[in-house]
């Protein structure tokens, strides 16, 4: 059974930034990356959001997900995950 994904307003303005930053990295693969970014926020974290551990800087509740662009740009996701309501929060990007 799949949670169900809310993406705070302060990571919705994050993700207007996203097309920037795939933009900025020499390749011809922009759209697989926003494919690749959906399937991780869908699949990966939508059926086992469990799955990655708190992020290291803060701790619990807040649990982090890497996402690579390219070989020099990362991003984490940082999130929480409520399991009694099967809901998961995206805080950060």
């Amino acid at each position: 059974m799949t949670f169900r994904l809310r993406i705070a307003p302060l990571a919705q303005q994050h993700t207007t930034n996203l097309p920037l930053i795939f933009a900025a990295t020499a390749s011809n693969s922009r759209s697989n990356r926003s494919t690749r970014l959906d399937r991780i926020l869908w699949v990966n974290l939508g059926e086992s959001p469990l799955t990655w551990n708190y992020f290291a800087l803060t701790g619990a509740p807040y649990r982090a997900y890497q996402f690579r662009v390219g070989r020099r740009t990362q991003f984490w996701i940082i999130y929480t995950v409520d399991e009694a309501a099967r809901t998961i929060d995206i805080l950060h990007f």
